[in-house]
């Protein structure tokens, strides 16, 4: 007769899941959670099968087991354990939730808790979640200090070396979010290191620190720094199985693709976190919400991205989405509303965000010829971008220069600012935003008598966008012109429907979001025959009001012919 084995105790199971954790086989170490009979009174395996809940992404039951087992370990008289239990849910609430009352409920539970015992462990873990989030979450950088100084002196002080790193990984945050960008990233490169040698032994440590440097560079726009880690992360994770961290991670990631101009993978990226982050962080899945918006619009897809940062809107990152948009359309009064709305919403400490917004302030104030302002946007811009020093925020102030100096005529200065800022775009390995750069450029030259170096520059950015996929700007590019006043050949050969040859050039210019003075200037035509022209296209395209020149330049993208029928039609 076959004897069957005996179930393992409770005890056994618990070591046996507890190893699974560590391994971080998060499945197995649930499933031999739930064989334990008497689950729901045992706070030490609850708390184990809470960690694996966590892991695997199962919310609910992850608050539940946490919440028993704080009721069971407080029960028994073991503070130390009812206050790690505690701390947790309030590190939990801000994370998955952002319900910052209830998660300083839960931190203060913990601090009484803990009053008048010893140092241990749980005092630094406490001290750490409570500076992340003061960091994250609030905005406030002295609270944050004064926790994560307390983490690290206890860390030390216990001789505990992930606390240390995870201490060193706030404290490079803190100086970031300071100004102090170098001295920041160097501390966290080093904690980083240290999670992906194997020197930390804790998986949710290691992750904590790996997202961090990630996040940290994506908030100063040191793509090329983020882009190494970001490759180290995913190494990390596809070797311990770790889905539900890279998730959290790969929205972050995903920014440095987008720079990068892997759209491809960018969009699977960002997909695949809004998908699985929706049901427990809804607020970073409406962040990947508005950075496919952005990617989107980048592709020139434009209703797609409307329709993207609408679902987002509540988050930030849709105002500024919608501001490139409107700039896209000419509109500069409703780009400058919502680059004043953004910036509102974000904190001073965000240093990338502001000099992004305060170019496309640039671009619409000087779109509505408010150089006076556009002054002012750009020294509060180019003096983030030098404190904080990266490529990307200097390639963007050099932008801003250029636009700034070409609107008052100082043609040589812009075309040097210009020039810097396609070197520094091209050295981050940013093709889409060096295409704009060179698109400006090229309309220097152009104003300089240098038709030949105009045409060059131009092909590039049309050749950069067309590999891209992003069809509105090879539009753009395709639109500009050389010397002479004629426009390249995939711009000249434009037929649009109801139009005459010169009112598809004059359209095809004006879509190119020139002024009507520049349109004049590129065909060798006066003021008041360009106005003639724009009024029969408005009246022929049924344009009308204020919105007529959006209308015009939908009108183009959608009747525009490809590549090849535009060859035909020019021979």
């Amino acid at each position: 007769m076959k004897q069957t084995q005996p179930a393992p105790s409770a005890q056994d199971a618990l070591a046996a899941a507890r190893e699974a954790l560590r391994r971080g086989s998060w499945q197995e170490a649930r499933g031999l959670l739930e064989a334990i009979p008497d689950l729901e009174h045992n706070a030490a395996a609850l708390e184990a099968y809470a960690t694996s809940c966590w892991w695997l992404e199962d919310v609910p039951a992850m608050f539940d087991a946490r919440e028993r087992a704080f009721r069971i370990y407080r029960d028994q008289g073991d503070d130390v354990a009812a206050a790690r239990m505690a701390s947790a849910l309030g590190m939990d609430y801000a994370d998955f939730r952002e319900e910052l009352a209830v998660a300083n409920g839960w931190f203060q539970r913990a601090e009484s808790l803990l009053q008048g015992l010893d140092p241990c462990p749980e005092h630094a873990w406490l001290h750490l979640n409570r500076g992340v989030t003061a960091l994250v979450l609030e905005g406030n950088l002295e609270r944050a200090r004064r926790h994560q100084e307390r983490a690290l002196d206890l860390a030390q002080q216990l001789d505990i070396f992930d606390l240390r790193m995870l201490a060193l990984t706030l404290d490079g945050l803190i100086l970031v979010r300071q100004g102090k960008v170098s001295e920041g990233m160097r501390r966290m490169d080093e904690a980083t290191a240290a999670a992906i040698s194997g020197e930390m032994t804790d998986l949710s440590a290691v992750g904590n620190a790996c997202c961090a440097v990630i996040y940290a560079c994506e908030s100063v726009a040191d793509y090329e720094r983020a882009a190494q880690w970001c490759e180290r992360a995913k190494e990390f994770s596809r070797r311990w199985g770790l889905a539900s961290l890279f998730a959290i991670c790969r929205s972050y990631y995903a920014t440095v693709l987008i720079w990068r101009g892997e759209w491809t993978e960018a969009e699977k990226e960002l997909t695949a976190s809004a998908a699985e982050l929706e049901p427990t962080r809804p607020a970073t899945a409406l962040e990947a919400l508005a950075k496919l918006g952005e990617l989107r619009r980048r592709q020139g897809r434009h209703a797609d991205a409307e329709e993207l940062f609408r679902r987002a809107e509540a988050h930030p990152m849709s105002l500024l989405g919608k501001a490139a948009l409107a700039i896209d359309r000419n509109d500069p009064s409703s780009a400058l509303d919502l680059v004043r709305r953004f910036l509102r919403r974000i904190t001073s400490e965000d240093q990338a965000e502001h000099v992004f917004a305060l170019e496309l302030a640039v671009r619409a104030r000087l779109q509505k010829g408010d150089t006076e302002g556009a002054r002012r946007d750009l020294a509060e811009a180019s003096a983030i971008a030098e404190t904080v020093g990266t490529h990307c925020l200097m390639a963007s102030a050099h932008l801003s220069k250029g636009l700034l100096a070409l609107a008052e005529g100082d043609l040589e200065y812009a075309k040097d600012r210009f020039e810097d800022a396609v070197d520094l775009f091209l050295a981050t390995g940013n093709e889409f935003d060096a295409g704009r750069a060179r698109l400006d450029l090229a309309r220097t030259l152009s104003r300089l008598g240098r038709p030949e170096a105009a045409l060059e520059q131009a092909t590039l950015a049309r050749d950069a966008f067309q590999r891209l996929g992003a069809s509105h700007h090879a539009l753009l590019a395709a639109g500009a012109v050389t010397g002479g006043g004629r426009p390249i050949l995939e711009a000249s050969g434009q037929r649009f429907p109801g139009l005459t040859p010169r009112e598809s050039e004059v359209l095809w210019l004006l879509a190119a979001g020139k002024t009507n003075q520049e349109i004049a200037d590129d065909l060798v035509l006066s003021i008041r025959t360009v106005e003639r022209h724009i009024s029969t296209i408005y009246e022929k395209i049924d344009a009308h009001g204020k919105a007529a020149r959006a209308a015009a330049t939908a009108f183009a993208l959608g009747h525009r012919q490809s590549s090849s029928d535009t060859q035909k039609a020019y021979v």
